[in-house]
């Protein structure tokens, strides 16, 4: 059923709202509860894709040693072990000095560490050495042996042709028991996970395999999807297997993808010469065949039919519709009518009143009398290997078209009715369309949910310029942070917004106009007076205290007769001297970072060109990152015999020499009880 406010006027099959299929599980289609559509069926259901299961599953025949590329093959007909690595090419295992008996029928090769186990089902037994092959460690006896395992830990897991349990043996080839789970077919593979999950491959044909797994604790192996084999296990870099071979994609010296083809005897081949598993086979039809869809209007005319579908190459789709005013007619359908369908439901209207929609169409008219139930058929036809693939569709009624806004001239006969609706129809749909693009259109500006290629073109709209190393999680955050950061901007709660949203790193912005507190030196008599007539004191309305406020240093703001040194300060022909001190750090801050680690300096060029952006133009900025700590000299180091105390408290005139320089430290005298304080660049007050 489809639901939605108002009175209805159309209605959806989907996976969302429900397909109204009459009888699903006779209709050779699968999907009904996948968002994903409806499609056909596998030919053998659960079969799994044999390309999906080698990119992380290699076949019996093939193990990956403990090498970056270590591999062991084992080559017929004569049954030998080969082995390659990363410099050279597939080689015997051991010396023709060292060479072990020849293999009767090897079927299976398995490999963790140094440890090697081979499946010998003409011997019926498995092999297991140590040490890459150097030593023998056991010789076990198996009837007709099939695909091995090690487990993470080492244990190896053995199946047989002959039985439906695993056996388990230790590292040392010592019987360990059987794994709970018992085998619901016979294996053509069997791997471990890191967590000791047990996956296995059955089927007798590539188009029929399935995949099982089953955990530590599980009596029995459960179907499994192929998706859930990338979490499991790393890729094995197999591109393609056949019977003439497999194929490795590895990377070349050049970094770049290169394909290496072998023959199951270890010899080189061309990459064409290896095809691709085919993809397990589907159902070459299938028929979705819905029940009444009812409009609710007595002789409703149904208007329009749309469909979301992909119908790829070798494919058909075919769309027939019926209606009926009553549904107490008995069933009617004929399905000797069409042969080649006489597998699938008829559905109750007769054979002659279905209409097909012409073949290739998508969106079409409905042109069926007047009812006030709708019946669909749809079918699907391939050709074993691919399938149509259909998500939606939409069913339009009762008809409006442009012809309500017509003069009733165009109505006066039901031909020339029936042909004008059609004909606007055309027009109609166009518009529909237009219409829904425009209510889409809001949409494209959610940074959200756009494309990662419309996240620039939406930039353009605040101008912003994204840089190339920002992600597109990164440039979707600032898009949402653009009009709160438009308000604040010039601010420094905005500057901070930018600079956290680009590093990811809360600054800290000091204006110097604010903390500029220059004090000048005034008489402490008229400071006294002003106090007690609670009047501003004088020397422009500041007075120097010690520990509130800096020292100004007029002689070296502007240039002075008589009192500044030639060379130390400028010469300034505009403005108040007077005002100088106030004129100080106007207009200037300061960014201060927290330590941001590796970074470059491209990251700080990046980081001046977004604060210059981002400040009012009449303002200095000055760019600040902090360190990682502090470095206690080249070779000094704090020890327990280390003593971290105060510096001696000089006193003025004690020895006749002490004179103020920038080294100088002050302390309090007696009855003082400043604290330390800075007073400016030069001078340092301490207890």
């Amino acid at each position: 059923m489809s639901c939605g406010a108002g009175k209805a006027n159309f209605r959806l099959l989907d996976f969302y709202v429900g397909w109204d299929a009459t009888d699903p599980d006779t209709s050779n289609l699968t999907g009904f509860d996948d968002p994903n559509g409806i499609r056909l069926a596998l030919f053998y259901p659960g079969a799994v894709d044999p390309s999906q299961i080698l990119a992380y599953l290699p076949p019996a025949r093939l193990a990956r040693g403990c090498g970056a590329c270590e591999w062991y093959l084992i080559k017929p007909p004569k049954s030998m072990l080969l082995r390659r690595d990363d410099c050279n090419p597939w080689g015997p295992v051991w010396s023709p000095c060292c060479q072990p008996a020849p293999f009767v029928d090897a079927v299976a090769v398995a490999a963790w560490r140094r440890w090697i186990a081979v499946a010998d089902a003409g011997a019926n037994q498995v092999l297991l050495w140590a040490g890459s092959g150097a030593k023998l460690l056991a010789e076990i006896a198996v009837d007709q042996p099939g695909p091995l395992a090690f487990t993470p830990r080492g244990e190896l897991l053995i199946t047989s042709a002959t039985s439906s349990q695993v056996a388990r043996y230790g590292p040392d080839g010592i019987a360990r028991g059987f794994l709970r789970a018992t085998l619901p077919d016979r294996v053509i593979r069997i791997a471990v996970d890191a967590k000791n999950g047990v996956w296995i491959v059955t089927g007798n044909q590539p188009v029929a395999w399935k995949l099982w797994h089953a955990g530590c604790r599980d009596s029995q192996f459960n179907p499994a999807k192929v998706e859930d084999l990338s979490s499991a296990f790393a890729p094995t870099g197999i591109g393609a297997a056949s019977d003439a071979g497999f194929c490795f994609q590895e990377t070349g010296n050049d970094g770049l993808m290169v394909t290496s083809c072998f023959s199951w005897c270890g010899n080189p081949l061309a990459s064409g010469a290896i095809s691709p598993s085919p993809p397990p086979q589907v159902q070459k039809q299938g028929q979705l065949l819905t029940g009444p869809l009812d409009s609710g209007v007595p002789r409703c005319r149904w208007h329009r039919v749309r469909i979301d579908a992909d119908v790829p190459e070798g494919t058909m789709l075919s769309v027939s519709l019926a209606t009926m005013e009553d549904l107490t007619v008995a069933a009617q359908g004929d399905a000797a009518r069409d042969p080649s369908w006489s597998a699938f439901l008829a559905g109750p209207p007769h054979f002659s009143d279905w209409t097909t929609a012409p073949q290739g169409l998508l969106d079409f008219l409905i042109d069926q009398p007047a009812g006030r139930y709708l019946f669909f058929r749809m079918r699907l036809t391939g050709d074993g290997s691919g399938t149509p693939v259909v998500r939606r569709v939409r069913i339009d009624f009762p008809r409006v078209t442009s012809l309500e806004h017509l003069p009733a001239v165009y109505r006066e006969t039901p031909k020339a009715e029936d042909f004008t609706e059609r004909f606007l129809s055309i027009f109609d749909a166009s518009i529909a369309d237009l219409d829904s693009v425009i209510e889409r259109s809001p949409a494209l500006l959610d940074a959200s949910g756009v494309p990662e290629q419309l996240l620039p073109w939406l930039g353009t709209f605040f101008d912003i310029g994204f840089d190339a190393t920002w992600d597109a999680d990164k440039r979707r955050k600032i898009l949402a942070s653009a009009p709160a950061l438009y308000l604040q901007r010039g601010t420094p709660a905005g500057l901070k917004m930018a600079i956290n949203l680009v590093f990811g790193v809360t600054p800290t912005i000091e204006e110097d106009s604010p903390t500029g507190m220059w004090g000048a030196l005034s008489d402490a008599k008229a400071v006294r007076e002003a106090r007690c007539k609670k009047s501003p004191p004088p020397s422009l309305r500041r007075s120097a205290h010690l520990g509130a406020v800096r020292l100004f240093g007029k002689n070296r703001s502007r240039f002075r007769l008589n009192h500044s040194a030639v060379g130390a300060a400028p010469l300034r022909s505009y403005g108040n001297p007077d005002g100088d001190p106030f004129a100080a750090g106007s207009y200037r801050f300061r960014v201060l970072m927290p330590p941001i680690a590796n970074m470059s300096s491209e990251d700080r060029d990046r980081l001046t060109s977004l604060i210059e952006s981002q400040k009012p133009a009449h303002t200095i900025a000055s760019v600040r990152v902090g360190g990682t700590g502090f470095v206690l000299g080249s070779w000094s180091a704090v020890g327990v015999d280390t003593s971290l105390t105060p510096l001696p408290k000089p006193i003025l005139g004690s020895s006749g020499n002490i004179r103020l320089n920038r080294m100088s430290v002050l302390w309090s005298g007696p009855g003082d009880s400043c604290n330390n304080r800075v007073l400016d660049g030069n001078f340092v007050v301490a207890e």
